[in-house]
């Protein structure tokens, strides 16, 4: 543990006083001149205030011996938007064009290093909290699926919804087959999917599953 804490203050001491340019929009957009990539990334790249994303993480990983996956979760964490410029080309299979490489300023990576073990705690927290919301979510998820498969019938893709009806889809078929119209507004008919309950007290138990 001690090792771990003489290397985090390694880290803080290295980027305490370091000057880093926060702002390089300055700079103007475009190419550099030698590589492919943006004048701005080129300018971050050089700046000894600042780290790449990927560097950041295995100068972390090191220090902290944790997993190179979970190193990053931390910093994504404690960074969630991060400074970014193009460079190099992404692959066709994803779409081509610039890709991007992400930057953390010496400030930010001095805030990593001084609070490390709260900013893990914090995150584990953070995922245990999620979980238990995910669980709870799953759980009424399924005591509704229940309820509707005991107390509702089941109805496909109808114009005209009947009362006391509970959508799950909201439908239109064009030119290459259905697709989801939630939120979109195109000159075709709509159709929709879901549940139709008996009477408004059956529903009214439905909507107040917890």
């Amino acid at each position: 543990m001690k090792i771990v804490k003489d290397k985090l203050a390694a880290i803080a001491e290295r980027f305490a006083q370091a000057e880093t340019n926060l702002e390089n929009f300055a700079i103007g957009g475009g190419l550099d001149s030698w590589k492919f990539a943006s004048r701005r990334h080129e300018d971050a790249r050089n700046d000894s205030g600042k780290m790449t994303l990927g560097d950041a993480t295995q100068l972390f990983r090191r220090a902290t011996a944790l997993g190179i996956e979970r190193v990053k979760k931390v910093i994504e964490h404690v960074v969630p938007v991060m400074e970014w410029h193009h460079a190099g080309k992404l692959p066709k299979a994803y779409g081509g064009g610039m890709k991007k490489t992400y930057f953390l300023n010496a400030n930010e990576i001095f805030d990593l290093a001084t609070n490390w073990d709260s900013h893990v705690l914090h995150l584990e927290a953070f995922d245990l909290g999620r979980s238990q919301a995910l669980e709870i979510y799953l759980q009424r998820n399924e005591k509704r699926l229940a309820f509707l498969r005991e107390h509702a019938s089941r109805i496909e893709r109808i114009e005209e919804p009947p009362l006391f009806f509970y959508r799950t889809k909201q439908e239109m078929l064009g030119k290459h087959g259905w697709f989801d119209s939630s939120n979109k507004s195109y000159r075709l008919p709509e159709f929709f999917s879901g549940w139709v309950f008996p009477s408004e007290e059956i529903q009214k138990q439905f909507l107040n599953i917890n």
